[in-house]
């Protein structure tokens, strides 16, 4: 669940926000009630008016309900098949575990109202469909922090993908809440968050911030509990300060690197580049764009090219032909597919283009390669 923003820069999650009222951020954590409907065929949520919204609403089943008092327990929601699954445990009024292992297969609206709330959404994988091509690939851009701050009362809408599996874990807490686990060195912080702790800035706002791919199984203990029990209250205390202390690490060390980059701009930080040699290694028969990769990266173009070449002595175009020939070689190689068909799976629609690409990479054409490749 994604409890912010008005479409996600990630494509993942539709979403329309209306402003109700302003909010005191010494009050405690609001998150109502989720509400569900089914959409109707051809009915886009994101197209849609707050009233038409609304109106979908008037009837709608209740699938969690959080108004009540916290009771230490797992509150269990989405538990029809067309829905999925996923579980919320509450730890007290200020603090919120949400664990999501769902798979939908019917279109659904989802609402609820929250308020003075920040949420750290821990994904083992960020898949963007705005990459999506007429191979309709998926790109995978490894493990990620969305980070959700909602300093008012909102209304919230969002629409699942269908047909995908579903799988974070998020922690929730309030405002004030954060403000304390800050400590007296706010300005270490991105600047963003600090309005809105103090009161400068009253929208919603909303990061997402890539981790290291060592971090990809940071949530794998939550899907496969290792205790149960009197002892399960002690362990989702620990595990949910664990993944804030981790959010606010991540945070701080992207505002750090965010000043450093103001003075040092002409090459980008060597893990940056790493990360962008990552996603091409995964999807160089359908690669990002050039912006699309140096926007979700957070770097500028100029940067991302500079970078890249440096660490790799070639530019991006090239080094993504140098992955589709390795993986044509090895396709070559196994002898189960014809070469017309190779081509495009290593992301070639056109034969003479995957013909001549491998040809000058490796002195003879497909066929030829293929014939002295025999065993």
């Amino acid at each position: 669940m994604l409890p912010v923003g008005r479409k996600s820069r990630l494509g993942r999650y539709d979403r329309k926000i209306c402003r109700l009222v302003g909010y005191a951020y010494n009050r405690p954590m609001i998150f109502g009630d989720e509400y569900c409907v089914h959409m109707a065929p051809g009915f886009d949520p994101e197209a849609a008016s707050t009233a038409e919204l609304s109106q979908l609403f008037e009837n709608a089943q209740c699938i969690s309900r959080f108004h009540s008092s916290p009771d230490n327990r797992f509150i269990e929601y989405m538990g029809d098949s067309a829905l999925g699954r996923s579980h919320c445990y509450r730890l007290d009024e200020d603090r919120m575990i949400e664990i999501n292992d769902s798979f939908l297969r019917a279109p659904v609206v989802i609402h609820n109202k929250v308020a003075d709330l920040i949420s750290f959404q821990f994904v083992s994988s960020v898949k963007r469909s705005e990459f999506l091509g007429e191979h309709k690939n998926v790109h995978d851009l490894g493990p990620a922090i969305i980070v959700s701050a909602l300093p008012g009362l909102e209304l919230t809408y969002r629409a699942p993908k269908v047909n995908e599996t579903i799988r974070h874990v998020v922690v929730y807490t309030t405002l004030s809440n954060l403000m304390e686990r800050m400590g007296e060195q706010p300005e270490d912080y991105p600047a963003w968050l600090r309005d809105i702790l103090e009161g400068r800035h009253d929208q919603p706002r909303q990061r997402v911030l890539f981790l290291e791919d060592v971090h990809r199984e940071l949530t794998w203990s939550f899907f496969h509990l290792p205790v149960s029990g009197r002892l399960l209250n002690h362990w989702m205390f620990a595990k949910f300060h664990e993944l804030l202390s981790i959010g606010l690490q991540v945070l701080k060390n992207n505002q750090a690197y965010l000043e450093r980059d103001a003075v040092q701009t002409a090459f980008p930080r060597g893990d940056i580049i790493r990360r962008a040699s990552t996603i091409l290694n995964r999807e160089y028969a359908n690669p990002p764009t050039l912006p699309q990769l140096a926007r979700h990266l957070g770097i500028s173009e100029t940067q991302l090219k500079s970078g890249f070449k440096s660490l790799h002595g070639a530019t991006i175009g090239q080094y993504i032909i140098t992955r589709r020939i390795e993986a044509a070689r090895l396709l070559l190689n196994e002898n189960r597919h014809s070469i017309s068909e190779i081509g495009d799976i290593v992301g070639y629609q056109d034969h003479s283009a995957f013909s001549r690409a491998f040809r000058r990479l490796n002195g003879c054409s497909p066929k030829a390669w293929r014939r002295s490749h025999r065993h």
